[in-house]
């Protein structure tokens, strides 16, 4: 027996061509097999997806083993050089990241292999499935590579039966997938061997040592591993199937036209060799048949210059001859007729049966009376063949067509040209998703969701799921032509954090140079369903960031958990106090984070007036208030004021900071047992952290299922979101200081904490010193009739420059003195200088004087006027 080489687990052996009983003994124990499973389990789900994408550039792109491919492969597949382009165009669909994450769409999110995570509000966990056994035809020498992926992206451990008609293509595969997995943490999780399945042992073992077999054969193949697959284990078996299609009368000629020339793709494609190939051809009416089976075989004849046919084996050429001399007998007769050319064969028959076809480009094109002939043919008992049926009708009768093909239990329809493509990664295959066969889906029933997941993981597997996803992410925003130029000398992967801190540092003003629609350099896809959000209301330069629709569904999710952290749940009533319009995310957000918790909502906004506010609030009833700070406050001192009986349970406040006045202000007049933060976040990127219980005012737990946050040794804070990726937004300057907290939390959660240290940007030049907002708000903070609410201005006077800082709050006398002479110590760099060192005036207004920014209601905290003619 001739030697073959074996790949079993990370190692190359040599050895027969048919693994022996006791060599299946040692590789296939299921123990042993277990233990791969668990190791494999730890691998973060990116490093999977991003090794494949590699390893298909790898492939298919101009290199040595694209040439490879295209030089041994015709002579194995009996395609082409041209058919064999077309399979290597597939092939790079295949193993694109977004063809692999497509794929895993079925699971909602793709993270719950991961652990677990939420989407759309629900729980997700999904585990490998263990131990698979691939068993793939060699008709289509991409099928047994596509079973493998399934099974990898799916974190299960394979083992793939060679196929006696390509034992080479798996090799290159593993070759190209060793190249890129140096450390062979994945690749190990492989084995490429043979056996016969005469071998009745060796059938047994692998029936009872793998938890699940994967199937794509023939009726003879699906019944002997039927008789030895163990009960507790899975047979995922895909048999033989029949492929055709389906021409309604009332088509215009163009309609018709582009339906035949679809057609006659499908039926070149593969040779029809795929259980997706047209073989049949149904048409509405004998006239027009004739007329589609005279076009086909023009299209016919024009791809075999295009996609030409390599020559046959004997045995296809004999059934080929024997078929066309049927029907050239039969043409006497006057029953059926044959259109014959260089390698394909158009057969015009009548009548609903489906005929199996010798392949190799022969086409039955059958007329019909009436398209519910098919109904009634020889497909309604072959419901378990059935895989596509092209469908080419006119449009108003597509719902009509479908819904009356529904009893041949067709799993799958497209138009004419992409049966033996596919569009949609996402589908279904032949009516059931393969990705759930191969995972066990994980139930949490009514444990709290928030107290699962990633929050809880060990520092080293949080960080190696960061990285697999930076990685993922920063190979994604390299598609736009912005990052594309910005990483120019970036080599992927990145192998650390360490190295991911550095890459150049998204700015500012590159999304104020690159803002969408009129610029879309930094965007790595057309729009699409998405939106257009703003920042930069309180610096007064626009920056439009976009997001997709599901991006933005996401995270509501994000915001949502972290708003059941806080306690919110279906037993609360919340006011929602958030500006909304004018391209500002606060109000739209809030509200779908909220829908995440049950809660009952209420849309007030805060663009009415207060004493409209005021009026629903009192009407109304919520226990619990979310809103700006200034928002806030402005309700509480009018509140104060006017005596009213208004009383919040929780009141939380975002946007501003707010000092320790404002928030026992607000505690005091609404009756508050908490007043706390809601959430941290930036339109830019979406929730960056949220609180526990154990969390001071300031402090928050990064929300790493989102995002990433570096912060360097001068507190500046670089954010970087981790999950979008139309947009991207990597290593942004978001204008913070903050500072990590070391201590474990109380909350038992191991994700990073940190603590808010206030805006890094926020300073003002007054002639050779920087006045800081944070000298301004510590000095505030001494004042008990003073809010955090603010504005400083500075212009060009007539003898220099001068400065005001006006304050909301109540008014005394020697007030604006005392907070001049408070803040003169505060200010480090002016605290040993006898002033300001220009004029420097302090002015106490009352509640709600300062302009608000119409978009937000947000405080514009600097008016620097000085550039101003």
């Amino acid at each position: 027996m001739a030697d073959m080489k074996h790949f079993i687990f990370g190692e190359f052996r040599k050895g027969s061509q048919d693994l022996s009983l006791e060599e299946g003994k040692i590789f296939f124990n299921g123990k042993r097999m277990k233990d791969r499973v668990l190791a494999f389990a730890e691998v973060p789900l990116d490093d999977v997806l991003s090794l494949l994408a590699r390893v298909g550039k790898r492939l298919t792109e101009k290199g040595r083993y694209r040439d490879h491919i295209l030089e041994i492969m015709p002579r194995i597949t009996g395609y082409s050089l041209p058919m064999m382009e077309k399979a290597l165009e597939a092939l790079a669909g295949l193993l694109s990241r977004e063809a692999l994450e497509e794929r895993l769409s079925c699971l909602g999110d793709r993270r719950a292999l991961d652990g677990w995570t939420t989407y759309q509000g629900k729980s997700c966990r999904a585990l490998p499935l263990g131990a698979i056994c691939h068993v793939a035809p060699g008709n289509i020498f991409l099928g047994a590579i596509d079973s493998v992926i399934t099974g990898m992206i799916t974190k299960n451990i394979n083992v793939l039966k060679l196929s006696r008609q390509d034992p080479v293509f798996p090799f290159i595969f593993l070759e190209a997938l060793l190249e890129e997995d140096k450390p062979g943490k994945i690749a190990s999780t492989l084995a490429l061997t043979s056996w016969n399945h005469s071998n009745k042992q060796i059938m047994e073992l692998v029936g009872r040592e793998f938890d699940g077999i994967l199937l794509f054969g023939g009726e003879d193949a699906v019944r002997e591993y039927s008789k030895v697959t163990a009960p507790e284990n899975r047979l995922l078996a895909f048999g033989p199937k029949l492929s055709w299609g389906l021409i309604r009368a009332g088509l215009n000629e163009q309609e018709l036209d582009r339906a035949i020339s679809g057609f006659s793709l499908d039926i070149a494609l593969w040779e029809q060799k795929a259980c997706t190939s047209c073989q049949n051809l149904f048409v509405e009416g004998e006239e027009l048949a004739r007329k589609v089976a005279e076009q086909l075989h023009i299209r016919l004849k024009q791809l075999d210059e295009t996609l030409p046919q390599e020559d046959i084996d004997l045995d296809e050429g004999v059934d080929i001859r024997k078929e066309r001399e049927r029907v050239f007998w039969q043409s006497f007769q006057g029953e059926n007729q044959l259109l014959e050319g260089k390698s394909h064969s158009v057969i015009l028959g009548r009548g609903g049966d489906i005929i199996p076809s010798p392949l190799n480009r022969t086409i039955y094109v059958n007329a019909i009376d009436n398209w519910l002939d098919l109904v009634h043919g020889n497909m309604g008992y072959m419901s378990d063949h059935m895989s596509t049926a092209g469908v080419a009708v006119p449009a108003p009768l597509f719902d009509e067509t479908l819904r009356g093909l529904e009893p041949l239990a067709v799993p799958r329809f497209c138009l004419p040209g992409t049966m033996g493509l596919g569009v949609d990664g996402s589908a279904p295959h032949d009516g059931s998703y393969m990705i759930l066969g191969l995972v066990r889906l994980v139930s949490r029933e009514d444990l709290p969701l928030e107290r699962l997941g990633r929050f809880y993981d060990t520092r080293q597997r949080r960080e190696e799921r960061l990285l697999a996803e930076l990685n993922r992410l920063v190979d994604h925003a390299m598609t736009s032509a912005f990052y594309k130029k910005l990483y120019a000398d970036v080599k992927l992967p990145l192998t650390s954090l360490g190295a991911f801190g550095l890459l150049p540092v998204l700015e500012k003003n590159h999304l104020e140079k690159h803002c969408p629609p009129k610029d879309t350099a930094m965007l790595t896809a057309s729009p699409g369903a998405s939106y257009i959000f703003s920042s930069g209301g309180t610096s007064g330069v626009p920056r439009h960031i976009c997001w997709t629709a599901e991006e933005f569904k996401q995270a509501h999710c994000v915001l949502g958990q972290g708003l059941c952290t806080l306690g919110i749940s279906s037993k609360d009533r919340v006011a929602n106090l958030m500006r909304a319009g004018s391209l500002y995310t606060g109000f739209l957000a809030m509200n779908g984070g909220l829908e995440q918790t049950g809660c009952q909502i209420l849309s007030i906004t805060a663009n009415q007036s207060i004493d409209d506010t005021l009026d629903l609030l009192e009407e109304l009833k919520p226990n619990i208030a979310m809103g700006m700070t200034s928002t806030l406050v402005e309700l509480a001192e009018k509140v104060s004021r006017e005596k009213r009986n208004i009383f919040f349970d929780r009141i939380f406040y975002t946007g501003e900071a707010m000092s320790d006045s404002s928030r026992k202000l607000l505690a005091e007049v609404f009756k508050a047992s908490k007043v706390g933060s809601l959430a941290y976040g930036a339109v830019e990127i979406g929730t960056l952290g949220s609180q526990c219980e154990h969390c001071k005012h300031d402090e928050f737990h990064l929300s790493e299922d989102w995002a990433y946050l570096e912060i360097d040794k001068d507190g500046e804070v670089f954010a970087t979101a981790t999950a979008r990726l139309l947009h991207p937004i990597i290593r942004y300057r978001i204008g913070d200081r903050a500072a990590w907290v070391t201590e474990p939390c109380g909350c038992g959660r191991t994700t990073p904490k940190f603590r808010l240290l206030g805006r890094s940007d926020y300073y003002l030049r007054l002639l050779y010193n920087d006045l800081y907002m944070t000298d301004i708000e510590r000095t505030l903070a001494r004042f008990s009739e003073l809010t955090q609410v603010y504005q400083v201005s500075v212009w060009n006077g007539d003898k220099g420059i001068e400065a005001k800082l006006v304050v909301e709050g109540q008014d005394r006398a020697n007030l604006s003195k005392d907070v001049w002479k408070t803040l003169k110590k505060e200010a480090s760099e002016f605290s040993s200088l006898p002033d300001f060192g220009c004029p420097f005036e302090i002015e106490v207004v009352a509640s709600g004087s300062i302009p608000r920014v119409g978009r937000t209601g947000k405080i514009r905290p600097i008016i620097d006027l000085r550039g101003q003619a």
